[in-house]
């Protein structure tokens, strides 16, 4: 009885330890952006609602929000994708990257879940 008691904690241990390990989401690329977030609509929800976002690849922006829209401009800086927005509530320049999370899904390095439509 002790014999199998040994040989499963180190089991339990190992399976335990991938469990609570955290997976790491690498940032994409200017090519895997282009691929996969530009010319695709994407939705959020922030602040309780409905965030609706595309990055169009002649450089242009378009975002709507319940009541509010908003549109402006965005280029690559290296990896990042920095957008300059001219019209509606978050006026000004901001650079984010992406991490892919699967299933269409992306998160912005300011924390925002933005999923692709189909």
């Amino acid at each position: 009885m002790r014999r199998a008691l040994t040989l499963t904690l180190p089991a339990l241990a190992t399976v335990g330890a991938l469990i609570i390990q955290p997976a790491v989401a690498e940032t994409l690329t200017r090519e895997q952006v282009s691929r996969q977030i530009i010319d695709k609509d994407l939705t959020a929800t922030r602040n309780g609602m409905t965030v609706r976002l595309r990055y169009n690849s002649d450089g242009s922006i378009v975002m709507k929000v319940a009541f509010m829209s908003g549109a402006g401009n965005w280029v690559y800086v290296g990896d990042e994708l920095c957008m300059t927005l001219t019209k509606g509530p978050k006026r000004g320049k901001t650079c984010v990257t992406f991490e892919d999370l699967g299933n269409g899904a992306y998160r912005n390095s300011e924390g925002l879940i933005l999923h692709r439509q189909k």
